[in-house]
């Protein structure tokens, strides 16, 4: 499996996962359907397309190709994109050739103008209108070269930048003739001097693509220098990590009942806050440490763990407060491995950790049938949750971990918790007891056959209940019967599945494929549904690794 380089080094002190409420925005179209989705089902929707915060650093940011003139200001980069380079290749590379060897001479001191030339190679001008810079596109696939891009950027105000970069290979990056670092990629620290700077990368290519995405945002300290638009309120929630691909772990999607948010937090925290001013009503954490049994509460590990639960209730109470600081959020950090470690102690086998998947482990949606809140994390831990906070239930149900980690939402339905972790396990609703449980993919193996990330939808087939997994397979809910299987998808799908009407739509993870199922209307054993695939070309569209 070929990734993105990245470099996974930069801690954030609270989630970036924002909580909007918006307001009403002009927009210069009508929208046909929610968010002009084209569909015409809300034909009364007109919601806002335009919201968010940027840095006025970032917003200072101006971009010119060329070498610029006296008085020469550039052009606005106010979303911290460059759309103008330079570029030259394709530069073969040796065979043996190492990321942190230059390829050309004076490779850091380059300071190129549109149309001059390195030998047989000419510098000439690719004007983009996405951060990135597809070389495959430019150049023709080569597998065996490199290519280089240069730009001027004026700063305003100087000082540190995150730079969120994606390729499939190695990045070079200098600025103002100086190298920023060696394996870049996912997000990392580029310093700028105020005024013009000039940014030069050397990329690589991967087995297949050959591109480059550089974005430019705030760093520590930008947050309060902002402007932000269509933001009614914003509530800083603690523990977000970087990812494997840099973007956060542990950021769920919140579910909505009344005037009420309910979120996950890293790595077992059910938060619930106000809708309209995002206030923090109740914390209720979801841990190894909650569903200790009577025996392993008498271990002495576990009274061990009993002083730092005190200490993370207290910042749980401060966030309620309105007090809570980033000192308290990065103390909650380390408490929670003290907590780990504690826990490992009383069950090492139990109480493992397992590797942090790629969404963390509450990068997880709640669901809700608007009386409970039901969650599921990467932890293996199922709980249920009055409206009020008041837990009814938790288990644990853990299986072995696989490449990227599960990060499939739970489901509710036919009066059972749905949840996928190898297995697929049905709890009842109202006691938390295993109701069935259907082996779905292999217990051996980081990547199992017909292992997939997206989450599970219910369907009715003739009145009958049951569940469709991300990978094609459809379960009764009544007992967790197989009712239908195809591995068309093949591995790693990661779209969850769509259903419209009585049609389902199925995306492979691989290949550029969409799978559209007619449902019967009714139950038969084994299921036949008539499927149309379409292969849709992506080619022109920008990526991360996957088409």
């Amino acid at each position: 499996m070929q990734h993105p380089r990245t470099s996974p080094t930069i801690l954030l002190r609270w989630t970036g996962a924002v909580l909007l409420v918006l307001t009403a925005v002009e927009v210069g179209h009508t929208a046909a359907g929610w968010r002009g989705d084209g569909t015409g089902r809300y034909p009364s929707a007109d919601p806002p397309t335009t919201w968010g915060r940027v840095s006025r650093a970032v917003k200072g940011l101006r971009f010119s190709a060329g070498e610029p003139k006296e008085a020469d200001t550039g052009s606005p980069m106010w979303d911290g994109v460059v759309r103008q380079w330079l570029v030259l290749g394709p530069v073969p590379m040796p065979a043996d050739a190492e990321p942190e060897k230059t390829l050309l001479p004076g490779e850091a001191d380059l300071a190129p103008s549109e149309g001059d030339k390195i030998g047989r190679w000419t510098w000439r001008r690719a004007a983009v209108e996405t951060a990135q810079l597809d070389f495959a596109r430019l150049f023709g696939k080569r597998g065996d070269s490199a290519a280089y891009a240069c730009t001027r950027i004026h700063s305003s105000s100087g000082g540190a930048f995150r730079v969120n970069l994606t390729s499939v290979g190695d990045v070079r990056v200098y600025v103002n003739g100086k190298p920023a670092g060696k394996g870049l990629g996912g997000r990392f620290n580029l310093e700028m001097g105020k005024g013009w700077n000039r940014l030069l990368l050397r990329v690589s290519p991967g087995e297949k693509d050959w591109y480059v995405t550089p974005v430019f945002q705030a760093w520590k300290g930008e947050e309060a220098d902002s402007e932000q638009t269509n933001i009614a309120w914003r509530t800083a929630l603690p523990d977000a990590w970087p990812g494997f691909y840099g973007g956060g772990m542990g950021v769920g999607s919140p579910v909505i009942v009344g005037d009420r948010l309910y979120v996950l937090c890293e790595p077992h925290d059910l938060v619930c806050l106000r809708k309209r001013d995002g206030k923090v009503l109740w914390v209720r954490r979801n841990s190894y440490f909650e569903v200790a049994d009577e025996a392993e509460r008498r271990h002495p590990a576990y009274r061990s763990a009993v002083a730092v639960v005190d200490r993370l209730d207290a910042i749980a109470a401060a966030l309620v407060a309105g007090t809570a600081t980033d000192a308290m959020f990065e103390q909650k950090i380390e408490l929670e491995k003290q907590l780990r470690k504690h826990m490992r102690a009383v069950d090492r086998v139990k109480y493992k950790r397992e590797p942090t998947p790629d969404v963390g482990y509450s990068g997880f949606t709640p669901t809700t049938d608007r009386r409970f809140v039901y969650t599921w994390s990467a932890s293996g831990l199922a709980a249920c949750h009055d409206l009020e906070g008041t837990r009814r239930w938790i288990r644990l149900d853990r299986r072995p971990a696989v490449e990227h980690g599960f990060s499939s939402s739970p489901l509710l339905t036919d009066g059972k918790l749905v949840v996928f972790m190898r297995d697929v396990s049905a709890f009842d609703a109202t006691t938390g007891k295993l109701a069935w449980q259907t082996p779905l993919v292999s217990h051996d193996g980081l990547n199992p056959g017909g292992f997939f990330h997206g989450s599970p939808v219910a369907v009715d087939i003739g009145g009958t209940a049951a569940v469709v997994m991300g990978n094609g397979t459809i379960l009764r809910a009544r007992d967790g019967k197989v009712l239908y299987a195809d591995r068309r998808l093949g591995n790693q799908a990661i779209a969850s599945p769509v259903l419209t009407g009585r049609t389902l739509l199925h995306m492979a993870a691989w290949k550029t494929q969409l799978l559209m199922r007619e449902l019967p209307k009714t139950p038969a054993e084994p299921l036949e549904l008539p499927t149309r695939e379409l292969s849709i070309d992506m080619s022109a569209f920008p990526k991360h690794y996957l088409p």
